[in-house]
């Protein structure tokens, strides 16, 4: 009966033995496993900061030469009334003629709200106007920036 209960220490022995082994292997696995995540994400942070890096520079170079010039000198120094020289049905005619020659030279006026057409050709005539861009560049101008207290108050700002 001796003889029997130590070869059944003897086989939990090796089965605890062997479990922990297994064990041990499984912490290994999963360590080399971590590591080499570890690894992977340093590699691709370097990857992503040099990528970053590089887009900065090109930016830097591409914008280091680049004059400004005001938007009125941009379009061609057009001819276009005044506000209180122009009635109702030209100031129609004239802001279309406006906005397509803005267009063409990639400029955009944004108005987030609904303005009458004679606050639209003012803002743009008199304020964006004399906005310094860079030549052959998408430009953006939004009139809620230009007249925060414009903004509605259900809206939120971004």
């Amino acid at each position: 009966m001796q003889k029997r209960k130590k070869d059944d220490d003897k086989k939990n022995i090796k089965k605890k033995k062997k479990v922990s082994d297994e064990m041990n292997l499984i912490e290994d696995d999963f360590l080399s496993i971590e590591e080499a995540s570890d690894e992977t994400l340093e590699i691709e942070e370097v990857e992503d900061d040099n990528e970053f890096l590089t887009q900065v520079r090109e930016f830097e170079q591409k914008h280091k030469n680049s004059k400004l010039i005001n938007v009125f000198q941009l379009i061609g120094e057009p001819n276009f009334p005044r506000l209180n020289k122009s009635n109702g049905i030209q100031l129609k005619d004239e802001f279309e003629k406006l906005i397509c020659l803005l267009d063409k030279h990639s400029i955009i006026v944004h108005f987030q709200s609904d303005y009458t057409l004679e606050e639209k050709y003012r803002f743009i005539t008199e304020e964006v106007f004399r906005q310094d861009v860079e030549k052959e560049k998408l430009n953006s101008f939004i009139y809620e920036d230009f007249h925060p207290e414009m903004i509605d108050d259900d809206e939120e700002e971004i």
